[in-house]
């Protein structure tokens, strides 16, 4: 046997593992267990890691759906929108464009339009404004500043896009 002072007699072989109590957080609670004996007195059966991980993903999932459901019914009933550039001006820091936006939706709503040049649709230089609302069914015109394309007047078109 060893003697008590020896270095070989303190370090235990195997060290156990606590974690604090998941109801009130006491800490010392074995590894295996999830409460401590004061939270559970009679020593019921412990939830396991899959009941656990299973209510997480139920949470999660039911969150989702929850905030699907908010999402359709804000957004029913905005647009479509259609809009068109109405002229372009030059401007201080760049060109002035007006835009023309049609909400054929049953809401008042805003979106944004992709601004860019005519002639070079795909691929091209584009900027994204955003409308002021538009009232359900009508059509507002606004003048906006955009600085992608320079300060030389030039045919820009515009891309509408429902939320």
């Amino acid at each position: 046997m060893l003697p008590p002072s020896s270095p070989s007699a303190a370090i235990r072989a195997d060290p156990e593992f606590t974690h604090p109590c998941i109801r009130c957080g006491r800490p010392g609670v074995a590894a295996q267990n999830g409460l401590c004996d004061e939270c559970n007195p009679l020593e019921l059966a412990q939830p396991s890691a899959t009941q656990v991980h299973g209510i997480a993903a139920l949470g999660i999932i039911v969150a989702v759906i929850v905030l699907a459901v908010l999402a359709r019914f804000t957004l029913a009933g905005t647009g479509p929108f259609d809009g068109y550039v109405a002229g372009v001006a030059t401007a201080t820091d760049g060109l002035a464009v007006t835009v023309v936006v049609a909400n054929h939706g049953s809401k008042a709503a805003a979106t944004t339009c992709q601004v860019q040049e005519a002639s070079r649709r795909a691929g091209g230089p584009r900027q994204v404004v955003q409308t002021p609302v538009i009232p359900a069914g009508e059509e507002l015109r606004f003048t906006t500043a955009v600085t992608r394309f320079g300060t030389s007047p030039i045919a820009l078109v515009a891309d509408c896009q429902s939320p």
